[in-house]
């Protein structure tokens, strides 16, 4: 026996599809069929809110869906009965019940179950329900957020082993949402993604990253890419500081023990503060506080140049042609 996402005891053995009670409305008029449930919905509420049902629903009851999308011709109990094709059972009453019910899903959740968080944007960018995406990717967004310094508060808390986010530890999502989004054209999150990824050394990347090759691909290029502009912020610290020191530490106070810094991919690591009390000697305090402040500086040029370094549009470019804050709300319905 399984658990069914509502904590229904069901037999885990390959059957017919069953109905899921929970979406099986009796003034449904069309069965959805999966490859586990079946659900008893309203044409109306689907096709309001997602053009891909709406335009289903319109065709000859013969016609197969173009594009996988679904099959139409068979009848249940006297009802249209409507094959998704290649879709699991419990991704779409995940999905069905983000349509009926406000109350189970919250964009403003950080424990969301991920595999909630991946079906929504799978099956909605899918369906269509333009509502459903947006939310999901908003949801995405405020935990992958798109300022240096919303990241670095992310970077010094919630990698530790007890935070969990989405019900799993972070850095169990990171390379899960990076390929969801990355097959869901979800571009204004890509970048954000690919920046948490590149975090992670390379043998992890290969061994449990789990990416398809075009991520795989577009993660170590900007990865290289991202650790050259931070040792090139390395190597310009001793002629930073020579050009911004006043006259006693242009003669008295050195920058040393860049070498011992490791170099990892995450900015954070950076941050002016921190590298002024590790690599700086005898700086007063005038000088000391110019270089934090021109090496923060320089991380957020770098900051500016994530989405190129992933083959990405600027920010504000990325943000401006993204549709995810454009659509109207849309009601929920419980029937």
């Amino acid at each position: 026996m399984v658990m069914n996402i509502d904590g229904e005891l069901i037999n885990s053995a390959p059957s017919a599809p069953i109905r899921y009670e929970h979406l099986w409305f009796p003034g449904g008029d069309v069965v959805l069929k999966t490859n586990t449930y079946l659900f008893k919905v309203h044409k109306d509420v689907l096709s309001l809110q997602s053009s891909v049902f709406k335009d289903m629903f319109q065709l000859e009851l013969e016609q197969t869906i173009e594009g996988g999308a679904g099959t139409v011709g068979e009848f249940y109990e006297g009802l249209p009965l409507v094959g998704l094709a290649g879709d699991e059972g419990k991704d779409v009453a995940h999905l069905l019940q983000a349509v009926y019910h406000r109350d189970c899903y919250d964009r403003d959740s950080d424990q969301t179950p991920l595999e909630t968080v991946v079906a929504l944007l799978v099956l909605g960018t899918k369906y269509d329900f333009k509502h459903i995406r947006r939310d999901v990717v908003k949801q995405i967004s405020r935990i992958y957020p798109n300022s240096l310094a919303a990241f670095d508060r992310i970077d010094q808390g919630d990698y530790l082993p007890h935070v969990e986010l989405f019900g799993t530890q972070r850095v169990d999502c990171d390379f899960r949402l990076l390929e969801v989004c990355h097959g869901a054209d979800a571009d204004i999150l890509l970048p954000l993604l690919y920046y948490a990824c590149a975090d992670f050394d390379v043998d992890w990347i290969f061994n449990k990253g789990g990416l398809n090759r075009d991520c795989l691909r577009t993660l170590l290029k900007g990865k290289f890419e991202l650790q050259c502009a931070l040792s090139t912020l390395l190597a310009s610290l001793p002629d930073e500081f020579r050009n911004i020191s006043c006259a006693s530490c242009k003669v008295g106070a050195y920058i040393s023990r860049l070498q011992e810094i490791g170099l990892g991919s995450h900015l954070v690591r950076y941050e002016g503060s921190v590298m002024v009390f590790e690599l700086l000697g005898n700086g007063c305090s005038r000088c000391s506080k110019m270089l934090e402040h021109r090496i923060n500086d320089k991380r957020q040029e770098i900051w500016e140049k994530i989405p190129s370094f992933f083959g990405f549009p600027e920010w504000e470019e990325l943000y401006e042609g993204s549709e995810e804050t454009s659509y109207p709300m849309i009601p929920y319905y419980d029937v």
